[in-house]
């Protein structure tokens, strides 16, 4: 054998032996619609190493906190228990030698009002809930590249939505990797869907109701959501994702965006009296799955079971995203809170004004001190880190154009 494939072989048969080695991981999630005040999550690792590193994803902006709420976590190996050292309020330590370990544990869900809840946040309720993402799922510590397999175990009757990777068993989803498994948050329960294509790309709308749902015009609604996503994607030239799920939710507020979804509240008797009430909030959201899911802040890590740190850029990872969604809006024919653009911009120089704050800091100070900073960051002033860039992301398209 030549030098040059014996170099090649040894390489394979190393290559082979890390596949070999990297850990395997399956979750299970569990909801017992007996029992609503939580659910069990077990995550079975094979080719694990004897001691292992479990942790909660920290979210950059919305950090809920819910290793709080973690309820009878155990791990075992083929010997029998393992032990548990929690080495910080988000890792703990298991050792578990043999090669597997099964990790246990409950998600005791914080009480609340079913028709007063942030739309990101997990819930459950007689009729479907949100479950997934940071809320639900620890991961492995040093592997985070490892994939991972998801299965749903509901109440029948009962759906499943998220922008995780489907397969041929609707109850089974994939993840790549675990920062992919964090940011894609699971509508279960019982809802209605619609579905469209563009350029090929599936897209699906989800909206879940409260039981007194107010009715409201759905067609409206579906068709005003396709026609801001197929304004976006012309924009950028093509949908950088394999399928895209809207999670509309009623009795809930505020909007978060994923990589490939977008948990959004939209009460229905909001959309009763006008079906276009949420197309802003839509719009700006999935515009962060190109500015801030692909075009990120400098500062922000991946997945991190620590403290993001303050990132200067908010104002254009935000502020931008608000100045497209309303050029979106109106690229596609669709209500906005302004007659024209100029009137718009006159809206949003009287709202900077009206803040000292807005003139007294830079949008790279605001910016830091955006999410997750002390109260009194910035002393007696208030600023908009949304606000100052917008008015930048005007003054910038002005000048190229």
């Amino acid at each position: 054998m030549s030098r040059p494939a014996a170099v090649l072989l040894a390489l394979l048969v190393q290559a082979a032996a890390a596949r070999a080695q990297r850990p395997v991981i399956a979750y299970t999630l569990r909801v017992d619609s007996a029992d609503l005040s939580g659910y069990a999550v077990e995550m079975r690792i094979r080719n694990a190493p004897d001691t292992l590193r479990l942790a909660m994803a920290v979210h950059p902006e919305y950090d809920d906190r819910f290793y709080r709420y973690v309820e009878a976590l155990s791990v075992e190996g083929p010997r029998g228990p393992g032990a548990l050292t929690r080495l910080d309020s988000t890792l703990w330590q298991a050792v578990a030698p043999g090669g597997e370990a099964v990790v246990r544990y409950r998600i005791h869900l914080p009480p609340g009002r079913l028709d007063r809840r942030q739309a990101w946040v997990a819930f459950l309720s007689p009729t479907g809930g949100l479950v997934g993402g940071p809320h639900s799922f620890m991961y492995l510590a040093g592997s985070e590249l490892t994939p991972a397999r998801v299965t749903l175990d509901l109440p029948p009757g009962w759906d499943a939505a998220t922008g995780l990777e489907p397969t041929s068993d609707p109850r089974v989803v994939l993840a790549p990797t675990a920062e992919i498994l964090m940011d894609s948050p699971v509508l279960i329960g019982k809802f209605r869907t619609w579905r469209f294509a563009v350029d090929g790309v599936p897209h699906r709308i989800v909206y879940w109701p409260l039981p007194n749902a107010a009715p409201f015009d759905t067609a409206a609604f579906a068709g005003g959501v396709e026609k801001l996503v197929r304004q976006a994607v012309a924009l950028f030239g093509r949908a950088p994702w394999r399928e895209y799920a809207f999670l509309f939710q009623d009795g809930a507020f505020g909007a978060l965006e994923h990589l490939n979804s977008v948990t959004i509240g939209a009460p229905s008797g909001d959309l009763a009296r006008n079906p276009s009430a949420y197309l802003g909030e839509t719009a700006h959201e999935f515009f962060h799955a190109w500015n801030i899911m692909r075009i990120r802040p400098a500062e922000y890590r991946g997945v991190d079971y620590r403290p993001q740190p303050p990132t200067a850029g908010l104002w254009f990872s935000e502020g931008l995203s608000m100045f497209y969604a309303d050029l979106l809006l109106r690229r596609a024919g669709l209500p906005t809170g302004d007659s024209s653009r100029a009137a718009h911009l006159e809206r949003l120089i009287g709202s900077y004004l009206a803040v000292s704050g807005n003139s007294h800091f830079s949008a790279e100070a605001v910016s830091r001190v955006a999410y997750n900073a002390e109260p009194g960051a910035l002393g007696d002033y208030d600023a908009s880190t949304h606000l100052q860039g917008q008015l930048i992301g005007a003054m910038l398209d002005l000048t190229i154009r």
